[in-house]
């Protein structure tokens, strides 16, 4: 029997919404780099000052008018509770339930173009209770969202034997 994915989405959320402590500095790291600005320029994302959640960040880009989203990178730890690296590939290519909730999230954020932070169960397939994700709009000159920040946190990681998941799932799951 398939697990549901128990979606939950919140729009502009506060230090106290996240269960995860690395979330909050995060979401400030992002309001300290906006500034005045509606949204932070793409060049202020600094890897050397995101040591506190490097492993557990995705930074994503829209596709195709944003119909989907490649990630350009994939966390390290984010890689490794998941079950492959997914740099490079696209978000339409996994699970078909779970790349219909991700892609509306990453709209959805990218229509308010402010943080949104979302959490959902994966398939059984991969062992852990739920994704955490903060997810951050930062902006080209023109203003255009070119990039997506995400703090993508495991909760409840169970480490059993597995094989690496196959990609695309969503042709593996049909074929």
């Amino acid at each position: 029997m398939a697990q549901a994915l128990d979606p939950f989405v919140k729009e502009s959320p506060a230090p106290g919404d996240f269960h995860d402590s690395r979330l909050p500095p995060l979401l400030a790291y992002w309001e300290r780099e906006r500034g005045d600005a509606e949204l932070p320029p793409v060049a202020a994302i600094d890897p050397t000052r995101l040591t506190f959640i490097l492993g557990w960040l995705m930074i994503m880009e829209p596709v195709d008018g944003g119909a989907d989203f490649l990630y350009r990178l994939y966390g390290s730890n984010v890689a490794a509770a998941f079950g492959r690296d997914l740099t490079g590939c696209r978000v339409g290519d996994s699970f078909p339930e779970v790349a219909q909730f991700v892609i509306a999230a990453y709209q959805r954020m990218l229509a308010l173009r402010r943080p949104l932070l979302t959490r959902h169960r994966p398939p059984p397939v991969i062992p852990l209770d739920y994704w955490e994700r903060l997810l951050l709009p930062f902006a080209a000159a023109d203003g255009t969202v070119t990039r997506i920040l995400v703090g993508t946190i495991a909760h409840g990681v169970r480490k059993v034997g597995r094989r690496p998941l196959p990609w695309p799932l969503a042709k593996a799951a049909t074929g």
